[in-house]
């Protein structure tokens, strides 16, 4: 662990900072201004209190020792990594003058505490051990012995607080993680709520008037002397639609009350086609079928199949009434091929606009991987297209 530690002092990236305030953005620029006004300060300072040496030296000087503080607010931990070296150097090079308790310019030492303050801030406890030695080192070596007291309990005090601060920030971050987890699982328990209570509605208010509609039509024939066959068969064919809606209601309901437990009931199939057929027949529209008798498909096909023709019958009789309509199907190697075309008559307009019911069957084919079309052909009729691949992804 401290291997690790001193391997992240010595040579570790500091944290990518993303700053969400417009002060906490401004802090790279500001940092290197600040290193620029240090820098002429350290200049003009070492020109009247630093060795005789040339100028160009302590221009060099000057900026090694300003230069921590514009990388102060992206990499303080680089940044302490100069300063250190460039303490060690003058403290090895630049003798302690009489009344100065150590060998740095008064701008490293305000220096020093901003630094060691934000690694404190920015990096593990680990980093700040390894850091908090690395500033004692240099106390202990190059500072008066009277004064080494007192410099090593300041730089524990600050790593103590920084370190607190960073602890508190994460915790607070953590704070706020929770708490957006706990706004998402009210916000998904509300959606709960009110999905039990439009099932409720639909089942005291939909359901049981879909129930009433079934069994007046089917004892309307007991009930009323005299009725014709062929209005008995209707009656019959009402009823029998209506149970129909009433057992794709329940499964809808039980959707609407659970979002996690699977449907237990049976799902339409591929073979299903020829009693939608038929059902659509008996209610006035002249269809031509081309069955698939005896074929297997994955059950998600046979579904997305079953429910694309169901919409595409629906609209043929709300939107071209009385044209007659082609389903075909034909088997690939590796896709289930399924036309609908409606041959228009005299009268009859073609559907157009990607209604509610284009869109769903739309996304019927697109979630097993197929593909779907739809719109007026070459023939002057409609035609919906889709294509489903034979192997779905699970």
């Amino acid at each position: 662990m401290w291997l690790r530690d001193l391997r992240a002092f010595l040579v570790g990236p500091d944290p990518q900072v993303r700053p969400r305030t417009r002060i906490g953005r401004a802090l790279p620029t500001i940092g290197v201004i600040a290193a620029i006004a240090a820098g002429l300060i350290t200049l003009a300072y070492l020109i009247d209190n630093g060795p005789k040496v040339s100028t160009g030296f302590l221009v060099i000087d000057a900026v090694l020792i300003a230069a921590p503080l514009g990388l102060v607010a992206t990499r303080p931990l680089l940044a302490w990594r100069i300063a250190f070296i460039v303490a060690g150097f003058a403290g090895s090079t630049v003798p302690i003058q009489q009344n100065t308790p150590w060998p740095w310019t008064p701008t490293q030492m305000l220096m020093f505490p901003v630094l060691l303050a934000v690694v404190a801030v920015r990096h593990r406890r680990g980093v700040l051990v390894w850091t908090g030695l690395s500033a004692a080192l240099l106390i202990v070596m190059f500072v008066l012995p009277g004064n080494v007291a007192g410099l090593l309990l300041a730089v524990a005090a600050i790593l103590v607080i920084g370190d607190q601060v960073r602890r508190r920030r994460e915790v607070q971050a953590a704070l706020a993680e929770e708490e957006e987890r706990t706004e998402l699982a009210q916000a998904r328990r509300a959606v709960a709520e009110e999905r039990n209570r439009i099932a409720r509605e639909m089942h005291d208010v939909v359901a049981h008037h879909m129930s009433l509609i079934a069994v007046r039509a089917e004892t309307a024939v007991y009930r009323i002397d005299g009725v014709p066959p062929a209005v008995a068969e209707e009656l019959a064919a009402i009823a029998g639609t209506s149970r129909e809606a009433l057992v794709e209601m329940r499964r809808l309901l039980g959707v609407l009350r659970s979002t996690e437990t699977a449907l237990v009931e049976p799902q339409p199939v591929l073979d299903d086609l020829a009693g939608l057929v038929r059902d659509a027949r008996a209610a006035g529209v002249d269809v031509t079928f081309d069955p698939l008798p005896g074929t297997r498909v994955p059950p998600a096909v046979g579904l997305a199949a079953f429910r694309i023709v169901q919409e595409a019958l629906s609209n043929a009789r709300r939107h071209a009434a009385g044209a007659p309509v082609r389903i075909t199907l034909s088997l690939g190697p590796s896709t289930l091929e399924l036309h609908v075309h409606n041959t228009l008559t005299a009268g009859v307009t073609a559907i157009t606009g990607d209604r509610h019911g284009l869109l769903g069957m739309r996304e019927r084919a697109t979630a097993i991987g197929g593909t779907f079309t739809a719109g007026p052909d070459d023939t002057g009729g409609y035609t919906v297209h889709a294509t489903l691949p034979l192997e779905v992804a699970a």
